[in-house]
Parts: structure tokens; sequence; C-alpha cells
């Protein structure tokens, strides 16, 4: 079953989500209308395969596997999700890299980290297909800052060094013309939502890279207002560059693939089927989806209804059909090497193996 979320702020740091055992109810098997023939028997199906999957808690990162798992494309594809572990996006990759879990959901920014760092990742399937992370201010400095070069002097609350959260950052500030580290005081949080919202509603950090929920958290408590909405077309394009990125994906090691390559095929045609009813569905039916499963709804624990429809509403643009994207691959990239995110660049060829989810322009 799920670890007990208290509310959508309130969760420790790392927490592993135990799905399998709580997991979706079978269908009802279909009343037979013919005889079966003498001597037939069904072929039985193997054991599902056991997987662990390491996430931080964000809604755009983690929408499709809930998708996935309330809808039961799992349980389709035969395997069953009995951990989602939810930590800081550094020390699951970490933990990743030391082959204690086999896939992940992470930010574009861990693949090349990892690669660079002797661990061979591939990206399979595409999860968001923008960026995620807004830049928002707490409420009392509104008349103060107006721009990102305004926070000149401020403390910055990331994740930590080498997550999303601190590479989009790391990229607002030093485009406005801001040295991290010696214009502003980057502070690391942690990756606790709790700990985020609260250190910037009690005025620890002035400013925060933020993502969903806390993002509409922040807006919805008045606890701070956004500097830097990415969900916003015109803001995409201003700061990343371009209307999409190849921003987030399902990572697994190059180890994996070849050893178990039915299974990373499984786990794509999975999160690709939660990812065509996301495109299909509207925000309120995603909702019903989500927060009418036991386990799904507890990522939304002390969220109203209404709220979770705004934020899916807010993020559905972002979903596409889980292919690779070449030019999302180099807007990305282009970022990273850019803004010093990455130590040098990798190739479209290194980041991902598109024979699952396929090739995009």
């Amino acid at each position: 079953m799920f670890a007990n979320i208290r509310n959508a702020l309130a969760f420790p740091l790392t927490a592993t989500l135990l799905l399998g055992a709580c997991g979706p109810a079978p269908a009802a098997a279909p009343l037979a209308t013919t005889a079966a023939s003498p001597g037939a028997s069904a072929t039985p199906r193997p054991p599902k395969d056991q997987v662990k999957l390491t996430s931080v808690l964000s809604t755009e990162l983690n929408l499709a596997t809930l998708v996935g798992y309330a809808k039961d494309y799992f349980g389709e594809e035969n395997i069953e999700v009995t951990d989602i572990v939810l930590g800081s996006s550094g020390t699951l990759r970490a933990a990743v890299i030391a082959k204690e879990y086999d896939f992940g959901l992470f930010a574009f920014v861990h693949d090349p980290i990892a690669r660079l760092a002797g661990s061979p990742w591939k990206a399979v399937v595409s999860t968001y297909d923008r960026e995620i992370f807004s830049l928002l201010v707490r409420t009392q400095l509104k008349d103060k800052v107006k721009t990102v070069a305004d926070l000149k002097g401020m403390n910055i609350g990331v994740t930590g060094p080498g997550s999303g959260s601190w590479a989009m950052a790391n990229v607002y500030l030093k485009k406005a013309g801001l040295t991290p580290d010696k214009d502003v005081n980057i502070v690391t949080l942690g990756g606790d939502p709790s700990v985020i919202y609260t250190a910037l509603q009690s005025g620890k950090v002035d400013a925060i890279s933020s993502w969903e929920p806390i993002t509409s958290r922040v807006l919805e408590t008045a606890a701070g207002f956004a500097l830097v909405s990415i969900w916003d077309p015109k803001a995409h394009q201003e700061w990343v560059g371009s209307d999409h990125a190849l921003g987030f994906a399902l990572m697994t090691r190059e180890d994996v693939i070849a050893s178990k390559p039915d299974l990373v095929k499984r786990m794509v045609t999975a999160h690709q089927k939660a990812l065509a009813f996301i495109t299909a569905s509207t925000a309120d039916a995603l909702a019903d989806t989500v927060l009418k499963n036991a386990k799904t709804a507890e990522q939304f624990a002390g969220l109203d209804r209404p709220l979770v429809v705004k934020l899916i509403e807010r993020i559905k643009p972002g979903y596409g059909t889980g292919c690779l994207s070449k030019s999302g691959f180099d807007v990305e990239m282009n970022i990273a090497v850019t803004y010093q995110l990455t130590k040098q660049a990798i190739t479209f060829a290194e980041f991902g193996d598109t024979r699952y989810a396929g090739e995009c322009p």
C-alpha cells in the first residue's frame, strides 16, 4: 500500500509508496457464452514482474505512472509496481547508479550527469514534454521583486545541486545576469515539499524553484507569487527557448536494457497507454481517475478536488505520446551546456533508446 501521506505538503523526505498489495482490483471475468472444447486449457500467465520505481513527488513527473496504476495498465503488461520510492532526485540518482533500483522518473539533467559519472543511462519514454520549474517569490516581496534580476542578494531555495530544480534556477538566474552563489545564495532544501513550502512561507528563503503540487499550494494560499510562470507558453518560450523540451523521462541503465529488454518494453507500453489516456481525457476525468483510487489519491492528500482539477488543467498541455524528441533533446542539451549544468554534452544516441517509444522531431 502507499505510505500514509497526511497532506500534500506534509510527508517524509524519502517515502516508499507500496502499491502492489492493494493494487487495482482485477476486472471480473466475462460470463462464458460457449462450452470449452474438450481438453482445452488456458496457458497459465507467468508471475508478474515486480518493479520498484524512483521519483520525486511531482505531479508532472508522476501523473502518467499514477494513471497507469489506477487504470491497471501495468497489470495489463504483467507488471506489478510494488514501490514508488520518493525522495531528493540527487539521492535517488545515486541509488539508481548504485543499482539499488533499475527504473526511475527523472529530469533531463540526470541522464548526462549519470553517464559522465560512469553510469550509462538511457531515457526510454518521455513522460513530460516541457519544463516544469517555475520561480516563485514570497508574497512580502511583491513590491520589491519585479524581475529575476531583482533577486540579487536574496536566498533561493532548490532541492539540491544537480537536481532539476537546481538546473532551472541556474538558468533563470544566469539568464538574468546573476551568478549563483555569488549574487544570490543558493539554499539546499531537499525534496520534501513541506519543507520547501514552509521555507518560502516563513521567509527562510525568498524564492523557490517550484513544481506541482507545490506551485498550486503556494499560489492557492498566497504564500508567494510566480515570477517565472513556466506553464505559460510565452514564459516557456522566453526562458527555455522553445515551446517544448525533452524535460522528463522514464530512465534506466544500459545493463537493464541488455538483460531485461522485454520488461523495459512493457514498462514503456504501460506509460504510453497512460499518456494516451491523459491526452484524450479532460482534467476533470483525470482527477476522477487518480482521486477515486485510494492509493493514487494519497499523492493528492490535502488538496481539494477543484484544486486538483485546476492543477491538472495547468500541466496537461505538456503531455505527449512518450516519443523521444530530437529537437526537445537539443533544447535541453543546449541549456545544460550553455549554463554549465553538466561538464560536457552527450549525444542524442547516448541519451535515449528510441526502440521502445520511438523518435519524433
